[in-house]
C-alpha cells in the first residue's frame, strides 16, 4: 500500500487560478429598481428579489475567494513542511553514514 502524498503544486496553482478569475467574473449588478412609478405589488417583490439575489452572489463571491485565499495558504504551507521533513530525513540519513 502507498502511503506517499504528492502535492502537485502547479496543478493545485492552476485550478485556484481558474476559481478565483471566475469568481472575480461574478458581476452580481441586477437592476433593483424596476418600474419606478409603478405601483404593482408584483414588481415591488421583484425588486426585492433582485436585491437579494444580488447580496447573496456578492456573499457567494467573497466567501469563494476567501476559500481560495485559504486553499492557497494551505498548499503552501504542505509545501514547506515537506521540503524541511525532507530535509531533516536527509540530514539524519546522511549522520548515519559512516
Amino acid at each position: 500500500m502507498d502511503t506517499e502524498i504528492k502535492l502537485r503544486i502547479s496543478e493545485i496553482e492552476q485550478a485556484l487560478s481558474k476559481l478565483q478569475a471566475s469568481a472575480n467574473g461574478l458581476q452580481p449588478f441586477l437592476p433593483s429598481t424596476i418600474g419606478e412609478n409603478n405601483v404593482l405589488d408584483f414588481i415591488n417583490k421583484l425588486n426585492v428579489l433582485n436585491r437579494q439575489l444580488q447580496q447573496v452572489t456578492e456573499t457567494y463571491k467573497s466567501v469563494l475567494l476567501q476559500n481560495e485565499e485559504t486553499t492557497r495558504q494551505s498548499v503552501q504551507f504542505l509545501d514547506e513542511s515537506d521540503r524541511l521533513l525532507s530535509r531533516g530525513i536527509q540530514s539524519g540519513a546522511q549522520k548515519r553514514m559512516p
